[in-house]
């Protein structure tokens, strides 16, 4: 028996080796960048490192600060230093690109080369975490931006996640913090730490398993097969991203069903909280709204065809809410959508997407990312 049970640990370490080495030389990798967060539900991994490839194709590093940057940065803001948090999802985390053409590393040339803070060395912070929503960028102004120090908070806003992801009457009691707004008061609801998935991924058992993913390329395969087999089976979508999944028609509603006007007017409330945040820890406040694919396709018509369907002369309307809230509010705000659509008809480009997944849906690519670094720092140089 004793033999045995030897024999069969032998042949499964065996087969467990020849596994690893297998998918390392058909350079598999699949890493675990995220570990849960007491404060906003989930947050990267201090040190996780590896190639990203489902969505484009970068080599990824999370620092020791935890945020997605190749550098590690000072928590003490240094003499000389003009510093800008990026609070924002996937679009600021941006694993799809190489950080050298983020549109946050690239604002930083940008702005030095405009002479933004004369006499200052810029540096671009970035706490976007894929999946977040206001809320959780709220939580992370107050909990982890304020020990930097920023002179600018840049508060990136995606109409078509954001809106939807704030309201836990609409996206569920998923394990994240949300806001409740009560009688125009923001009230935080930190249920999500009593979720099982959330004590389930917290405990000590899970911590050892994310932290061997580093290393093993079997565990990395097996999360992959996890995750994809957790996905919904979807309707397929119109060429171009029209269509794609988790952008949210009622956003482009001029008048939506009232769960989706609560939405927003949550959403409101929660930019004024963060910008009221910011101006508390010293900063200046910028609001920049960015793009769905369905608002900036090569072919116009695509997208007038869209918002044919809905009934509703363009898919602006987000961008017309926002416009008047900052007006209302005094904001400082930037809009990219507009003149991401016209470069992309004038120019015939794609904005986002990749070869190895769609064309027109998903994140930016890298001509995205140069647009969006292009008219941010035009809009700063403009109004230094």
């Amino acid at each position: 028996m004793k033999r045995n049970f030897l024999l069969l640990a032998a042949s499964l370490f065996i087969a467990f080796l020849l596994a690893e080495v297998i998918l390392r030389v058909m350079g598999f990798s699949y890493p675990n960048f995220y570990r849960y967060d007491i404060h906003t539900g989930a947050a990267l991994r201090p040190g996780a490192e590896g190639w990203w490839r489902e969505e484009g194709e970068a080599y990824v590093r999370i620092n020791g600060q935890g945020m997605r940057d190749d550098r590690d940065v000072a928590v003490q803001k240094p003499p000389g230093a003009y510093r800008i948090a990026v609070l924002g999802d996937s679009y600021a985390e941006a694993l799809q690109v190489d950080v050298s053409r983020t549109f946050w590393r690239l604002l930083e040339s940008k702005l030095s080369a405009c002479s933004f803070a004369p006499g200052k060395r810029i540096e671009v912070l970035n706490f976007g975490v894929s999946g977040y929503a206001t809320a959780q960028q709220l939580i992370t102004l107050r909990e982890r931006v304020r020990p930097y120090a920023p002179d600018l908070v840049l508060l990136a806003f995606l109409s078509g996640n954001d809106v939807r992801d704030n309201s836990k009457e609409i996206a569920g009691a998923y394990p994240r913090p949300y806001f409740l707004l009560e009688n125009g008061r923001l009230i935080e609801d930190l249920s999500f730490r009593e979720h099982w998935i959330f004590k389930l991924k917290s405990s000590l058992p899970w911590l050892w398993l994310q932290e061997a993913s580093n290393y093993s390329r079997l565990i990395q395969l097996f999360n992959k097969v996890k995750n994809i087999a957790g996905q919904p089976l979807s309707a397929p979508r119109e060429e171009g991203g029209i269509e794609e999944i988790g952008l949210d028609d009622h956003i482009y509603l001029s008048r939506p069903p009232a769960v989706w006007e609560g939405a927003w007017r949550l959403a409101e409330s929660l930019i004024r909280a963060v910008r009221d945040e910011a101006q508390r820890q010293g900063a200046r406040f910028l609001l920049v709204s960015l793009t769905n694919p369905g608002q900036v396709p090569p072919d116009p018509e695509q997208m007038r065809r869209h918002a044919r369907k809905l009934g509703e002369p363009d898919l602006f309307h987000p961008e017309r809410r926002l416009q008047a809230l900052a007006e209302q509010e005094g904001m400082e705000a930037i809009l990219l959508a507009e003149s991401f659509s016209r470069h992309a008809a004038e120019h015939r480009v794609y904005l986002h997407g990749f070869a190895n997944t769609q064309w027109g849906g998903g994140h930016w690519n890298e001509r995205g990312h140069a647009l969006a670094a292009e008219l941010i720092s035009g809009h700063l140089c403009g109004k230094r």
